[in-house]
């Protein structure tokens, strides 16, 4: 199996507030060939102060026996947090088996590198979403970068790490829309939540004119199971510290700096919308939901 710890800014629960770190917990507990060791939690879609007892109430409420823990809740907090210490200690129990699934601001896996210089050296591959090509205009809205652009120096850092690292840009998660009809037909939600999903869906749609919210996080999640799903491009790196402030992914011309796999194309969408859907009715009948 897949050891797994997922790093996320999840605000699921806290009415009009995203769903999609939430979505992908169920995800990843609702695939057999993974194995979720544990839940770090950053700022991003919410504070820290929000994030953290939302994500420890969210996994008692399923039952889980997996630790929850709370990590940076600023750009630039010392490096000593709980999640930093955790991912360190996780991956030396661990070496070369873990992979980092990161779906918010990316200070915890840089703070855990300040604290252990070898980190990166021991981590299987870090999975992560967040990044512009270019401008994201939805409806009436130009949507700014919230993740890589949150922490400038930590993004480098992790896109930088001597480790397979994946990067799943604005623009392929665009082609994973999740709309009314969708959420009507998933017979497998129950009802409450169901109304949880269609508050976020009135949010999005209130805050862009546009009735539909964007499964964001669940495409790095898929391809820890169903890589094949996507195509991707290897992508040498020119952002410098002012681009990720904005968060914006420059592509070296020249091939020079350091390579990540960028995913450019959901190239199955049907079995993507499957694999999720086969996922997360596993979850709900396997957990207290």
């Amino acid at each position: 199996m897949d050891k797994v710890i997922f790093d996320c800014d999840n605000t699921m629960g806290i009415p009009f507030k995203e769903v999609d770190d939430g979505l992908t917990i169920l995800y990843l507990l609702g695939e057999p060939g993974l194995e979720l060791l544990g839940v770090t939690t950053t700022f991003g879609n919410g504070t820290i102060e929000q994030v953290f007892p939302q994500t420890r109430k969210l996994v008692h409420h399923l039952g889980l026996k997996i630790p929850v823990i709370a990590g940076e809740g600023s750009c630039g907090q010392a490096p000593d947090t709980d999640a930093a210490k955790y991912l360190v200690e996780m991956v030396n129990q661990h070496p070369h088996e873990i992979s980092l699934l990161a779906t918010g601001p990316l200070g915890n896996l840089h703070a855990a590198a300040k604290l252990d210089p070898s980190f990166f050296q021991k981590v299987r591959r870090v999975v992560c979403m967040g990044g512009y090509l270019e401008p994201v205009i939805l409806g009436r809205r130009n949507l700014g970068e919230l993740n890589l652009s949150a922490n400038p120096e930590a993004s480098l850092n992790v896109l930088s790490a001597p480790c397979p690292v994946t990067l799943f840009p604005a623009q392929v998660c665009l082609d994973a829309p999740y709309r009314l009809k969708d959420i009507r037909q998933a017979r497998f939600w129950p009802y409450w939540f169901k109304v949880t999903l269609f508050q976020w869906l009135a949010t999005f749609g209130f805050h862009t004119g546009e009735m539909t919210i964007y499964l964001w996080d669940l495409l790095p999640a898929v391809f820890l199971t169903a890589p094949e799903i996507f195509s991707f491009e290897e992508y040498p790196l020119l952002s410098s510290l002012s681009d990720m402030q904005e968060g914006v992914l420059i592509k070296s011309p020249s091939g020079l700096g350091p390579v990540i796999s960028l995913a450019t194309t959901i190239k199955d969408r049907p079995g993507f919308y499957e694999q999720l859907e086969t996922a997360w009715r596993r979850a709900i009948i396997s957990y207290s939901f």
